[in-house]
């Protein structure tokens, strides 16, 4: 899809540069534009190509091992408690304002998160204790629908130093605080920083404070809590999923060449029946709508997607480790390092022959191949895309 509709897309809706390299990456992503392996086995002659990734940090299939290893580190860098999965939503009303100003309102929905935990946590009446946690960004829903909320991993507790370190457990039994309050806070401190924002003139919209905050009035924000769990697996494999990504795997995306459609599977959600998995459903597109649907979820240029505070926060962990007790302590897990250990091994030894179970090749190292998307894509003759600044023209190299 990436590779027949790229430069339609760029013509029609005029992304910006850092969309044009992700999509120009996409498009070249395991193909012989980068060059690869031809594998001849030498027991029944079949021949197989290993092409080379693109790399890029959103490229939705590749990274797979930057993934695993980032469940790795932040599996080491839990502790030794149950953690309670907390979703922070933001309304739908400020989807026009985000895609505006999406550096600036993602940071505030950060702050405001985690400000909204350490504030209850802090109260003696919820935990009285400094708490941990890892929040991702999503700003997606499954059908691809901009959706802006952030994942959060917080420990079901917090850590007191004075006098002596120990941790103190919630007040409640399932929660650390209650729900009309977290929800009322974070409306609260997320408005407040939006005010502050919009005041210095650091936001550009058509819309004033007051107007946005009329139409908020009525509209009750949603934190979305579960119950503590020791078996916080399942949740980073869930938060690890689309880390190198943005919103879709390509298991989940099909291009019908006849009918020129692109068809997105999703999770039902709306109908979903209590205890059980929500029902598969499909949507056909056009695939410039697609891409747009797609594309629409790419982060700011440098932005971090995953942020860590209070007992998480790498600064933090290091001055009270020493004071940390053991049975808080988690042990590192080792996966990073069996999927380096296997990756070296697999360039030394490739993977048996699919047809004769042979582990026997013949490898041949190919080039870049740089008629590559000539031969598969009609592209008008054009220079790379330049940004102007002042009365000069930057001209950036681009795939």
């Amino acid at each position: 899809m990436f590779r027949d509709y790229g430069e339609k897309y760029i013509e029609t809706y005029r992304p910006n540069l850092h969309t044009i390299k992700l999509i120009r990456s996409i498009r070249l992503c395991r193909t012989p534009a980068l060059g690869g392996q031809k594998m001849v086995c030498e027991g029944c002659g079949s021949v197989r190509f290993q092409y080379h990734s693109c790399g890029n940090n959103q490229c939705p299939q590749c990274q797979g091992l930057k993934r695993k290893q980032w469940e790795d580190r932040l599996s080491a860098r839990m502790l030794s408690v149950p953690y309670v999965h907390t979703t922070f939503t933001l309304p739908h009303q400020l989807n026009g304002l985000a895609k505006r100003n999406p550096e600036k309102i993602y940071g505030l929905l950060f702050k405001s998160a985690w400000k909204t935990i350490s504030q209850l946590c802090s109260d003696e009446d919820n935990v009285g204790g400094r708490p941990g946690m890892t929040a991702v960004l999503h700003t997606w829903g499954s059908d691809l629908k901009y959706h802006i909320h952030i994942h959060c991993l917080i420990t079901f507790g917090g850590l007191l130093l004075e006098p002596t370190p120990k941790w103190k457990w919630p007040k409640r039994k399932n929660k650390l605080a209650r729900y009309r309050e977290m929800c009322s806070t974070f409306r609260s401190l997320f408005l407040s920083g939006l005010k502050r924002l919009m005041d210095k003139e650091a936001l550009v919209y058509h819309r004033s404070y007051e107007q946005i905050e009329q139409a908020l009035n009525k509209k009750r924000w949603v934190v979305h809590n579960t119950h503590p769990t020791a078996d916080t697996k399942v949740i980073e494999d869930y938060l690890s999923r689309y880390i190198c990504r943005i919103g879709i795997t390509n298991s989940r995306l099909s291009y019908d060449r006849a009918g020129k459609n692109v068809q997105i599977k999703y999770n039902d959600y709306r109908n979903q029946e209590k205890g059980k998995a929500a029902p598969k459903a499909y949507r056909n597109l056009n695939p410039l709508l697609a891409m747009q649907m797609i594309l629409q979820h790419q982060v700011p240029r440098y932005f971090q997607r995953v942020r860590h505070y209070g007992l998480h926060a790498g600064a933090t962990y290091k001055k009270i480790q020493d004071q940390l007790p053991d049975h808080l302590k988690r042990n590192g897990a080792t996966v990073r390092t069996i999927l380096q250990i296997l990756k070296a091994l697999l360039k030394q030894t490739p993977n048996c022959c699919p047809n004769c179970g042979g582990f026997d090749f013949e490898i041949e190292q190919l080039p870049n191949d740089d008629e590559y998307l000539q031969q598969i894509i009609l592209l008008k003759k054009r220079g790379p895309p330049s940004e102007k600044v002042g009365t000069k023209r930057l001209k950036y190299k681009v795939h």
